[in-house]
Parts: C-alpha cells; structure tokens; sequence
C-alpha cells in the first residue's frame, strides 16, 4: 500500500486511517447516545418524584397548561434535559476517549484534569444557581406587582426557563477551568488577561443576557456578576500555573557536498 501522494490524492493508508476515526467517532457517539436514552428513561420513571422537586422554588403556585398535549411533551422535555445532566460524564468521557489517542502524556494530563474540574464546575454552577439565585429570583418575579397582575406559569415555559437558567450557570461556571487551561498550554497568559479584563467582562455580560432565559435584569446580573467574580478568581490561581518551556530548537548545520577545492 502507497501512503503518500503528491497530487492531494487520498493514499490507501489514509484512507483506512480515516475509516478508522470514522468507526471510533462512530462507536462514541454510539456509547454517548445509549447512555442518553438510559439517563431519560429513568428520568421518566421517576417523573412524578422529579416534577415535584423541579417546582419546589414556585411554592404554592400550580402550574397550567394550554393544550391536550402539552402536560406529555413537557414531562418528555424534562425527561430529556435531566437525562443529559446524568449522561453528562459519560458524554464527556467519551469526547476524551476520542481525542485522547492523538495526544501527547502531558497534553493528555492537562484535558483529563481539565475534563474532571469542568465536570465539577459545572455541576457547582448548577447547585449555586438551584439553591441561592433560582428560588430568589423567582420569588422576586413572581411577586413583582402581584396586587395588579395575577401570575399564572405555563408548565413547560416554567421548566423550559428552569432548565436553561441552570445550564447558563452551569457553562458561566465553567470559566475557571478553561482559563487555567489555556494558560498551562500557553495560549494566553496573565498579563494579557489582565490587559483585557474590560473586554472579558463585556463579553461576560453578554454571554449573561445571551443564556438567561427571561432576559431579565434580575436573572442576567445574577449570572454577570458570578462570572466577574469567577473571571477575577481565575486570574489569582493562572499566577500559580507554570507554563510550558518553549524547546530550543536545534540548528542543524547541513553538508551540502565537499568544500569548493581546485580540481587537480
């Protein structure tokens, strides 16, 4: 078998490499998939436990729905968002498993650190925002002028609000473990972080009224602020990550032929 070319032309070597990528990427998708399915369906077992659970933060309040449908398709989607929270370590084992192989040792050791911390971050962010910001913010909401408007909340505008309000924190939580990744990989350092603080916090507030579902001003402080806090913080830990050393590039010197000598 040929495996290089000239003319761009894929060799038969390459072509099996990348019929072999195509299977793994195929075979984690696969794993990432069932476990997914298994995460809803035991979801959807436990549905009356976790709807109970989801409306805790609205109190007395009941929620209504609008169509004949709407009470299913709702608990689907429940079923569907709590099914990735639980299917979220195995997904991202399998994003690790895939780019693993291509890696270097020390690379590998930074994404697999990088990859816990992120798992943990994100589910921090998302206990942060259910037991501190959520119930807060929907008491505030709910009782906003309530002597002149009679609230009623939709079932699946409640938990479609519900579900992304804890994954924009989850992802703001996030944060930290990218910053100092980038760091130890020496793709930006300290000092132009600090540099360019303004526009990190801008994206930030962006990013915030992007991921907060009400769009409004209560909900996106709430996440812009944590992710300044969070933005700041990294930058106090980035100082104690040790960047890696740039190899010196050896200089070979090349004979071309022998010295330039009279011919005799």
């Amino acid at each position: 078998m040929t495996d290089s070319s000239d003319d761009g032309v894929l060799t038969d070597d390459r072509v099996l490499s990348l019929i072999g990528h195509l299977e793994e990427l195929r075979k984690r998708i696969i794993i990432s998939l069932i476990a997914l399915g298994v995460g809803m369906a035991l979801c959807f077992i436990f549905k009356s436990w976790l709807l109970q659970f989801l409306i805790t933060p609205l109190g007395d309040k009941k929620l209504i729905t609008l169509s004949p449908t709407e009470s299913f398709m709702t608990v689907f989607k429940v079923a569907g968002y709590a099914g990735m929270i639980i299917a979220s370590p195995v997904i991202i084992y399998q994003i690790w498993a895939f780019i693993a192989p291509g890696l270097k040792t020390k690379e590998k050791r930074v994404v697999m650190f990088s990859t816990v911390f992120t798992t943990i971050l994100f589910l921090c962010g998302i206990a942060f925002a259910w037991y501190l910001v959520l119930p807060r913010g929907l008491g505030f909401l709910m009782s906003y002028e309530d002597e002149v408007f009679n609230q009623q909340v939709q079932a699946s505008k409640y938990f479609t609000f519900v579900a992304f309000f804890l994954l924009g924190f989850g992802l703001i939580f996030e944060l930290p473990a990218m910053i100092l990744t980038l760091v130890r990989v020496g793709v930006v350092d300290v000092p132009t972080l600090r540099k360019n603080r303004k526009y990190a916090i801008l994206i930030g507030t962006v990013a915030s009224a992007a991921l907060t579902p009400g769009q409004d001003l209560f909900s996106m402080l709430a996440m812009a602020i944590p992710f300044v806090l969070l933005f700041e913080v990294s930058l106090i830990f980035a100082r104690f990550i040790k960047r890696p050393e740039k190899k010196k590039e050896a200089v070979e010197v090349i004979d071309d032929g022998p010295d330039d000598e009279a011919a005799g």
